[in-house]
């Protein structure tokens, strides 16, 4: 994966994501802020952070998991937005909102439609997982 330097996508005016898919037992963890649509876990690539690295800080902000291991999949760009995607193998630990996040819930796949799921996410989603 090469990534763009967050300095050069700044000045392009591009926000870079690090956005985590983790799957279990058929249902997408999704997190949300208070009095806002669904999401996934993660968040900005800071500058001198890779993608894995602020996937991995985020994750453990946001849910207090933490994960040995994410898996790239795929660079996603929408807009003026580029996500990059990584995929959260099982952990037995459970997760928990934490600082900004208000809930955290499991969602089938199927149901993301019913669901206050940001319209990009959904579009990611069908694209990319």
């Amino acid at each position: 994966m090469k990534a763009m330097d967050p300095a050069t996508a700044k000045r392009k005016g591009i926000k870079l994501r690090a956005t985590v898919i983790y799957r279990k037992d058929g249902e997408v963890l999704f997190v949300r802020k208070r009095n806002s649509k669904w999401n996934l876990p993660g968040g900005r690539v800071e500058r001198d952070e890779t993608p894995l690295q602020a996937a991995m800080r985020e994750m453990a902000e946001e849910t207090g998991l933490a994960f040995d291991e994410l898996r790239y999949l795929t660079e996603y760009r929408e807009e003026k937005v580029i996500h990059y995607l990584f995929e959260a193998r099982n952990s037995d630990d459970k997760p928990r909102p934490r600082n900004e996040i208000d809930a955290c819930r499991w969602i089938k796949p199927r149901d993301v439609a019913k669901r206050r799921v940001r319209r990009p996410i959904r579009t990611l989603l069908k694209c990319c997982a």
